[in-house]
């Protein structure tokens, strides 16, 4: 009876809980709870695929919330705006948009990892997608990523090697984080067995049922986890070239080596790696040389994929009810690489320096796991507590199924605008200071300063039709 009181008191909780979500305006969380996108990302994210990089960031901008200056809900719409301000070369904007989501992204983590367990399974009655946006651990490293870079097109070194310190260092203590925000699930888990009984959570979350079905399903996931998990080769390496380009020869030397283990048939990781490794011999570099960096296409994006799946009551009883898991989609590249031409000569051509498809499908493959036992968990609680309801209430059995019904989604949200891949190539300045880069169906001239030592062209284009991003970072 203690047990039956208390799971009809946390479908109460979470039916109040959602009560806003359904009369009180708050259209935007309804919408995410019942898997309706109503907001205009659909429109900023056409703008982006298009190279109207301005309009895209405006539109995003409207999406957030003015109530606070640091809104949780912002996530999303903060990390779409600052990628948008990048490539319309509105730096500042980029930086100051980037400094709040990397707010966000400690007040969620700070959040989640002092939740009680018990607050954390009112928030599983409902599901991913109703719940404020969280942040990967990928796409946490890329905010800081991004960030350098925008500080070097500012040309303020001593704040792009903080950036770039912090990147490399959300990537060494990625599984270190991953662990802390997974905990609190965990101990979920163990206060749910303890009230309704070990044995029937077990059978729900471990049926082969459900991993016969996922298999089958996701039987393609591990083939593209080419990477060591939460590992970006892309961040790596643009810490070790500003390195070896300021200097820092031993810093930049093991990052290259690193970068070089995770992608050695990449012939500028090479030479790069090899001209540092001169460098620490003592050897001077005289040349001077322009990285041209690709960032390619668009990174894979979400879809929902429902499956009936038995759960199992404290009673024995098995009851079938649905669970919805995002499921990926691979995304797109907008050119298979960029060509270099100088002086009507083709000098080199870029190549994969860090695939983020794969990085992102590596973490998804790592995280799967708990993001099926977060759904399993949800359908539980949500199908025992309906099963109690019912019994004491026709009605109100009648509302709890209508709200699992209603919050049976998965969370398909993602930062969308991040590249399908990173390419590099690196060239001698020509004496002429001038380049053609040809990508698809475009022809780009640039123009390197002649009082640049060193630079690098970075290069967006998200789609083969849009509108290329280009800017010129001299050293």
């Amino acid at each position: 009876m203690r047990y039956k009181n208390s799971m009809i008191k946390l479908l109460l909780t979470a039916l109040l809980f959602s009560m806003p979500l359904f009369f009180g305006g708050c259209m935007a969380n309804l919408a995410n709870s019942v898997g309706v996108d109503i907001g205009s990302s659909k429109q900023s994210y056409e703008k982006f695929v298009a190279g109207d990089y301005m309009a895209s960031a405006q539109i995003s901008i409207k999406e957030k919330s003015k109530t606070a200056e640091i809104d949780d809900a912002n996530l999303l719409p903060t990390l779409q705006a600052a990628n948008s301000y990048l490539f319309a070369k509105e730096y500042k904007s980029s930086i100051e948009l980037l400094d709040e989501a990397e707010a966000i992204i400690k007040s969620h983590h700070q959040k989640t990892v002092t939740l009680s367990a018990s607050d954390y399974l009112t928030g599983v009655m409902l599901n991913d997608a109703a719940r404020d946006y969280q942040a990967s651990i990928s796409e946490a490293i890329m905010v800081n990523t991004y960030k350098a870079l925008d500080y070097m097109a500012l040309k303020e070194p001593q704040k792009v090697r903080v950036e770039l310190n912090r990147a490399v260092d959300r990537v060494r203590r990625a599984k270190e984080t991953y662990a802390q925000l997974i905990a609190k699930q965990r101990e979920a888990i163990e206060q749910k067995k303890r009230e309704q009984g070990s044995k029937a959570i077990e059978n729900t979350l471990n049926n082969q049922q459900v991993k016969s079905i996922i298999a089958k399903n996701y039987s393609s996931l591990g083939q593209y986890a080419v990477y060591p998990e939460f590992v970006n080769p892309f961040t790596l390496y643009l810490a070790g070239l500003y390195f070896a380009i300021e200097g820092d020869y031993s810093k930049s030397s093991s990052l290259l080596k690193e970068v070089y283990g995770m992608v050695p048939n990449n012939k500028t990781v090479e030479s790069d790696f090899e001209m540092v490794e001169y460098a620490l011999s003592g050897r001077a570099i005289k040349e001077r040389y322009v990285w041209v960096i690709y960032e390619n296409g668009l990174v894979a994006s979400k879809k929902e994929f429902k499956i009936n799946v038995p759960i199992y009551l404290a009673s024995n009883k098995v009851i079938y009810t649905g669970i919805a898991l995002p499921q990926m989609s691979r995304g797109s590249s907008a050119s298979e690489a960029i060509n270099v031409l100088s002086d009507g000569k083709s000098l080199s051509k870029t190549s994969v320096v860090g695939d983020m498809e794969s990085v992102i499908l590596t973490e998804f493959n790592y995280t799967y796991n708990d993001i099926l036992t977060r759904a399993l968990l949800s359908a539980a609680i949500k199908t025992y507590a309906q099963y109690e309801a019912k019994r004491d209430n026709p009605y109100l059995g009648l509302a709890a199924a209508a709200f699992q019904l209603l919050t049976t989604h998965a969370d398909t949200r993602s930062w969308n605008t991040l590249p399908k891949d990173f390419q590099v190539t690196r060239v001698k300045i020509p004496s002429s200071n001038k380049l053609l880069l040809k990508s698809g169906v475009h022809n780009i001239n640039v123009e390197i300063p002649k009082s640049a030592k060193h630079a690098i062209v970075y290069v967006k284009i998200a789609a083969a039709t849009s509108r290329p991003s280009v800017t010129v970072i001299e050293f």
